[in-house]
């Protein structure tokens, strides 16, 4: 298994409604303002309104901070009534010794505006603001992040 060595660098990915999430690379590299750009360009409605169609996956827009091994996720959803509202998640590693590498924790949020204020904590690595914003919110779920951790330290490879 490759060594999990720090890399200072953000890189960021996206999943459609009907994509295999199995088969997602990282599209490249990012910083704040390119992310928040790739925001604005998704089509978080139509996606949304797709997956609820097909049912294959939930569409998803990511960056990940290959220096922390922490993530950040937005995933789009309509209700019953057509209004978009989005999951947030965020993903941590685990303390040593337990049977997670990393965990998520995610939360409903209806404002696009909160979220970008969330990428902006979470390109700054402040954990501490971006949990209490977060803790702002309804929390949906925590879980264990299942990820193929050897799958992850090999993408992660690719951007030492």
């Amino acid at each position: 298994m490759p060594a999990n060595r720090p890399v200072d660098v953000f890189v960021w990915d996206q999943l459609l409604a009907h994509e295999d999430p199995n088969q997602v690379e990282p599209v490249g590299k990012c910083d704040v303002d390119g992310f928040l750009a790739e925001m604005e360009r998704f089509p978080w409605h139509d996606q949304a309104d797709e997956a609820l169609k097909i049912r294959k996956n939930s569409p998803t827009l990511s960056v990940t901070d290959l220096k922390s091994d922490r993530s950040f996720f937005i995933s789009p959803a309509v209700d019953d009534k057509d209004r978009l509202g989005y999951f947030v998640g965020y993903v941590y590693p685990g303390e040593e010794g337990t049977r997670a590498r990393r965990y998520v924790s995610m939360y409903e949020v209806e404002q696009m505006e909160a979220i970008r204020e969330m990428v902006v904590l979470f390109f700054r690595r402040d954990e501490v603001a971006l949990k209490r914003l977060l803790g702002k919110f309804p929390k949906y779920m925590d879980a264990r992040d299942n990820t193929d951790w050897e799958k992850y330290l090999k993408m992660k490879q690719k951007f030492i």
